[in-house]
């Protein structure tokens, strides 16, 4: 990740469950360039952020190619607002909403 400071971070995790189309659980921490857990004072974080990120994605098909996805994380969201968490999740979702539009206009 890099902060809007040009600062460099790095986050490692892993996927816990995955239900094709329905769901998706993973945990995530901060980390080294190696996948070593740090403390998130290493990056500059302050706050008390949590060790572990824990979230679950859902799917619920709409019809009509729409699809809802709901985020359900286990940090407050003045935590995950302050960890950066929240302006990550937003790029994330928005790299892969033009992804998908790209597909879908090349059928």
């Amino acid at each position: 990740m890099r902060a809007p400071d040009g600062q460099e971070g790095w986050n490692a995790g892993e996927y816990h469950e995955i239900v094709l189309h329905e769901k998706i659980v993973s945990s995530m921490y901060f980390s080294d360039s190696e996948g070593n857990k740090v403390e998130p004072a290493e990056y500059g974080i302050e706050h008390e952020a949590m060790d572990d990120v824990y979230d679950v994605i859902t799917f619920e098909d709409f019809g009509d190619g729409q699809t809802k996805l709901t985020f359900i994380g286990n940090e407050s969201m003045e935590s995950a607002k302050n960890s950066g968490q929240v302006e990550g999740w937003n790029q994330i979702l928005d790299k892969v909403a033009a992804v998908v539009t790209k597909l879908a206009q090349a059928k």
